[in-house]
């Protein structure tokens, strides 16, 4: 503990700056195609492929992937990617832009898809009443059975770009009037209808996925992407075992882990559960942690496993920010340094990039030094 503590004084080791821009959305749309609670810049990642990559096809990890940032800003960036989550609804979103279909392909199929089709009243319609009208949603529920019988990758696309739209605070939306990010409870809605003197209006889908298709798709993809996307590999598991990883088969790894209580990721998206038939699963603990012990022990055991899978000589960075518990603030960059102890990583130095707050992170009252992230702690380990 001495030596790690002498580690954490070594001023040397730290860079301080902003690496990449702090301006909101600078990567390309696809990107942005379905929004995500704690997702990072696609510009870390790419900062971070650039400064450690020295040729391309290397392969490029992301045992935490959520959405996807890492796997999609890899192939952008000339790699292959390992995503790796276990959480379902993840899966979906990394690999459903593995392969990113033309325009017209996607509106010729849209347009040909039949949601007129008579559905009948299924038990569990009252909890979304409250965001759909019955007749957008029926639709939804043509367009979710469309889904379930054609996994191509064309369907796939469409299934995710709906998925963007399923709800949200904009005429652009499937839903009435609510929160994007998250799936909040049915009877909040309720109020939330009765307190905006609302009702759910009628919505057809198809030009709303249309539209945000034509948004998403405005800027061209790499002409070498499908190149690199096809070599993918798409994993759902802890990071803290992923079998299904060869031992030194991996060039890079890109990550941020979720920080201590701050995401309840089940009840934020229950809604896109519905959507893609994502059943409940007891047995599926999403890394969520109520103290600093318990996150180190889960974090230790994360960087052991990916020593195993990094080649010898490579690196992984791990962005952890800081956070406050009580009237204390955790640099957990520091934990995670100790933690890298014993696991074949060693600290080479600590990224600090700082920056003002996004106006997202300012909707969720998140202000400087109070809570959540105040800047990017980006740890380098090495593997020896």
């Amino acid at each position: 503990m001495a030596g790690a503590i002498k580690q954490l004084r070594d001023e040397s080791r730290y860079i301080y700056g902003e690496f990449w821009t702090a301006k909101q959305r600078q990567g390309h749309p696809i990107h942005h195609t379905v929004s995500y609670r704690a997702s990072f810049k696609p510009e870390l990642p790419s900062f971070f492929m650039h400064e450690f990559l020295k040729k391309k096809k290397c392969v490029v990890y992301d045992p935490f992937g959520g959405r996807g940032t890492t796997a999609v800003q890899a192939n952008i960036d000339g790699h292959i990617a390992i995503h790796n989550d276990i959480h379902p609804l993840s899966i979906f979103l990394a690999s459903s832009r593995q392969y990113v279909p033309s325009l017209s392909e996607l509106t010729e199929k849209v347009e040909s898809l039949d949601l007129t089709k008579h559905v009948c009243e299924e038990e569990g319609d009252e909890k979304l009443l409250p965001f759909f009208h019955p007749r957008t949603l029926s639709e939804i529920k043509n367009l979710k059975k469309y889904l379930a019988e054609d996994q191509s990758p064309l369907m796939r696309f469409i299934g995710l770009i709906a998925l963007s739209r399923l709800h949200g605070h904009s005429s652009g939306f499937f839903s009435v009037y609510t929160f994007p990010q998250l799936s909040i409870p049915s009877e909040a809605q309720r109020k939330n209808n009765i307190k905006r003197n609302q009702t759910p209006e009628y919505r057809s889908i198809k030009p709303r996925i249309i539209q945000k298709m034509k948004r998403d798709l405005s800027n061209p993809m790499p002409p070498f992407y499908h190149e690199f996307s096809r070599e993918n590999k798409y994993t759902l598991a802890s990071a803290n075992h992923v079998p299904e990883i060869e031992s030194d088969s991996v060039d890079l790894i890109v990550t941020s882990p979720p920080f201590l209580d701050k995401v309840d990721y089940e009840g934020d998206n229950w809604l896109r559960h519905w959507f893609l038939d994502i059943p409940k699963n007891a047995e599926r603990k999403l890394s969520i942690f109520s103290n600093v012990k318990e996150w180190n022990r889960f974090i230790q055991s994360t960087l052991k496993e990916s020593s195993r899978v990094l080649k010898r000589g490579s690196l992984m960075v791990m962005e952890v920010g800081e956070v406050k518990k009580g009237n204390e603030i955790i640099n957990l960059d520091e934990d995670v340094v100790q933690m890298a102890s014993g696991t074949g990583l060693i600290w080479e130095k600590t990224y600090i990039h700082t920056q003002a707050f996004t106006k997202l992170s300012n909707c969720w009252q998140v202000s400087n030094n109070e809570k959540g992230t105040n800047s990017n702690r980006c740890v380098v380990l090495r593997k020896i």
